[in-house]
């Protein structure tokens, strides 16, 4: 029995060690301390796995139980590090749902290579040493007997139940916290360099999938605070853009004409800040807020009881347009649930055509906005309409297909024009040709989204409801393919990481010229509004402007004309900011771009701790309301 459990030992300190050899790899990677903050926590956990080695009688049972485990945890080693060094964000297990979706849209940009030296490096030592260690120590192969049998079944018992007793023991700080903890899913990041990786992927696990309903649940409320513009635009159409990774520093007086023009005669926002995938910024876009737990569309039904489109019918006619396949990012089951009477998807916007490849290039918007005008305004009813656009998506300049197309269109030839004048100088100037030509490429993608924006415009003003339309245009994230952004907000001899919140900025404006006089009637000098904003905002100025009563609760920012400073929450990297503070937990300060005072910071950690406690609604309300798919 002695050399029984001896190799059991040796297989689970084997196990142990590169277990803690990958997280440090990870923790160095994804720019955290060097072991998790709690660490006794993921010590519990790791004990835990590998005690079932004990009751495994075979040796070579044993070794494929820990490989598993390490090559799966080097494997979210893997991906963390790609998607990390890709756009910032971290691995989660509701990503699995867009594996069908990823590989559609793979290509050897979102993969990095030095990430696999570490795995590979980390593989090969692995197994070399398992080879050392079956020679030396492991070469003999005992037959467990009954008794050894029974007495290791006992030794994983007594460790197993000691396990979860700690860790389901209230009065040791360390678990108490782990095991009371709501907000792992929503603070991923922080969560994740707390626990460790074991530990944070159980902890999601059991958010996501096995949290309990409150039969007794009621929806919480709270009030709004009314603009002195309130109800000034009552019974407007609404034309809400969402701008794949649209950048204020794209607008030109020339290159793009129609959003200059709405930057110099609607509402322009300098200081709004995105940074969430497509699917997130488009539902905070239309709802004002995006569950972080516990939201599985294709399995639940869910009562958006504060989205736009089911507020605003059956007065409004609704729809959503998206040039792509309807079930990527689950938008044909969500969307109806959100409150859309119409849906059109690329079968339906190009009805005679197979859908573009990413390989080879996608429509133009200005193709896109062509073969959507029959689809407009298809009752009298005033509109609330939601595009969400493709072209400028990245990656840039890979696109022979795009690059004929915006050479032919003039795009190019233009570019240079006002480059030669000295009116637009390429904001990656100090980089070498390529960058600057992928510059290029994605400029000119937005000069074929202001296209775009000209002939809705111009349908709209034909049919006589362009005065009664309210524009609302933002961006949802930055352009981060060949991290094309940070290369515009740092100079090539800067260093970078994720907390400068400069990489995060986007465009937004609205345009109306009724809320633009009535805006500088009100006393204001200009119309640039310079206060921080971000996509939260829109949902609350929308039904501000119309006049029409919501529930505060599930809102995350108020409306635009707001006099409170608002801070930003990311679901992305689930992080807090405004234009002075970084925080990855809403408490500690992750970076700060200039010295804050104590006043500033409790402040701002205050408005973190709302947040995260409106967020704890919201989850819970979608836990508690939703039914599921038969």
């Amino acid at each position: 029995m002695r050399t029984y459990l001896k190799q059991k030992t040796w297989i689970v300190l084997t196990f142990m060690f590169f277990y803690f050899l990958i997280e440090v790899i990870a923790f160095a990677w994804l720019d955290f301390v060097l072991l998790p903050k709690d660490f006794l926590v993921d010590l519990i956990f790791v004990l835990f796995v590998a005690s079932v080695v004990f009751i495994i009688p075979s040796n070579l049972i044993s070794w494929i139980y820990v490989s598993f485990w390490l090559i799966l945890l080097n494997i979210v080693f893997l991906v963390n590090a790609n998607i990390y060094t890709g756009y910032y964000e971290l691995f989660t297990l509701q990503q699995f749902k867009l594996i069908g979706e990823a590989t559609d849209i793979l290509n050897l940009d979102y993969v990095f290579i030095e990430t696999f030296l570490p795995f590979f490096g980390v593989l090969i030592v692995y197994f070399i040493l398992i080879k050392v260690l079956k020679r030396r120590f492991l070469s003999v192969r005992p037959r467990p007997s009954r008794k050894t049998f029974v007495g290791s079944l006992f030794i994983f018992l007594i460790v197993t139940f000691s396990l979860l007793f700690l860790l389901s023991a209230d009065r040791i700080k360390p678990f108490s916290l782990y095991n009371s903890d709501l907000n792992s899913t929503t603070l991923r990041r922080s969560s994740m360099e707390k626990y460790g990786l074991l530990p944070y992927y159980f902890k999601e696990a059991d958010l996501l999938y096995f949290s309990d309903v409150n039969e007794e649940y009621q929806t919480p409320s709270e009030e709004h605070v009314s603009s002195e513009f309130n109800g000034l635009l009552s019974g407007y159409n609404i034309f809400t853009i969402l701008i794949e990774s649209a950048q204020a520093y794209t607008v030109h007086p020339v290159l793009t004409p129609n959003l200059y023009k709405m930057t110099q005669e609607g509402l322009f926002f300098p200081n709004h800040y995105s940074e969430n995938k497509s699917n997130v910024s488009e539902l905070i876009g239309i709802v004002g807020h995006y569950p972080t737990q516990s939201f599985v569309p294709e399995d639940y039904n869910y009562n958006f009881e504060s989205s736009l489109p089911k507020i605003l019918r059956p007065e409004y006619e609704t729809a959503f347009f998206h040039d792509n396949n309807d079930t990527f990012y689950s938008r044909k089951t969500l969307y109806p649930m959100v409150g859309f009477e119409h849906l059109y998807f690329h079968d339906q916007i190009f009805p005679e055509t197979p859908r573009w490849e990413w390989s080879v290039g996608m429509p133009l918007d200005s193709e896109t906005a062509t073969q959507m005008l029959p689809l407009l305004n298809i009752t009298d009813k005033p509109f609330y309409y939601y595009w969400a656009t493709l072209l400028t998506h990245g990656p840039y300049n890979e696109s022979e297909k795009n690059s004929q197309i915006f050479e032919d269109f003039g795009y190019y030839d233009l570019i240079e024009q006002e480059e030669e004048k000295g009116t637009w100088v390429n904001p990656l100037i100090e980089y070498d040709q390529e960058d600057q030509d992928r510059m290029k490429f994605y400029q000119a993608g937005m000069m074929d989204f202001d296209k775009a924006l000209g002939i809705i415009m111009d349908d709209l003003a034909a049919k006589g409801k362009l005065d009664k339309t309210l524009f609302i245009l933002y961006g949802d994230h930055s352009p981060y393919y060949y991290h094309l952004n940070k290369k515009v907000v740092m100079s090539p001899d800067e260093d970078f990481a994720h907390y400068y919140m400069d990489y995060y900025k986007s465009f937004f404006t609205i345009y109306n010229e009724d809320l633009t006089n009535a805006y500088l009637n009100a006393g204001h000098s200009d119309n640039i509004i310079e206060k921080f904003v971000s996509p939260y905002a829109i949902v609350p100025t929308v039904y501000d402007l119309l006049g029409i009563d919501y529930n505060n609760v599930f809102m995350l920012s108020d409306h635009v004309f707001s006099q409170k400073h608002e801070i930003f929450y990311t679901n992305k990297t689930t992080a807090f900011f405004d234009n002075l503070i970084y925080s990855d937990d809403g408490e500690t300060i992750t970076y700060q771009k200039e010295l804050v005072s104590p006043d500033y910071y409790e402040y701002f950690t205050g408005e973190a701790q709302k947040i995260i406690n409106k967020i704890n609604l919201i989850n819970e309300y979608y836990l508690n309301t939703r039914v599921p798919v038969n």
